[in-house]
């Protein structure tokens, strides 16, 4: 059985961050209106819209990061709607991160136009990128 193709969207957006590839991931995955929500009430935390926003929002991700890799452990899709249930690690500046958490992805004409994540623990995550 083939991967569904809106899968295969989201699959490509963690690879392309994974290389750094912010270039890919705006231009070749995002939607001209896309937004992602952020919860929490650190840094990075808030709705960014359109595809600048977004990109500011992940060069910004990377910057504060350190090492950090998002591991999909599975994807749930339906027509439009993609759920990756993800592994976060990451170390910073002495601090470790090793979190669960889900996004939720809308995607529309092969690309993604909303992005919506929920970390298993929200101020685990604020306090990683403090």
């Amino acid at each position: 059985m083939s991967e569904h193709p809106d899968v295969t969207v989201v699959r490509e957006s963690y690879e392309a961050l994974a290389k750094g590839d912010l270039d890919r991931f705006r231009d070749d995955l995002l939607a001209d209106d896309v937004t992602f929500h952020i919860p929490g009430r650190g840094a990075l935390a808030g709705d960014y819209r359109g595809k600048e926003e977004v990109a500011g929002y992940l060069a910004k991700f990377i910057e504060l990061g350190g090492v950090l890799r998002f591991e999909p452990d599975a994807f749930l899709s339906d027509d439009g709607q993609v759920a990756a249930l993800l592994h976060i690690r990451g170390e910073r500046e002495g601090r470790v991160l090793d979190e669960r958490g889900v996004h939720v992805f809308r995607v529309t004409g092969g690309k993604i136009s909303e992005r919506w994540s929920f970390p298993q623990d929200a101020y685990a995550v604020d306090e990683f990128f403090a």
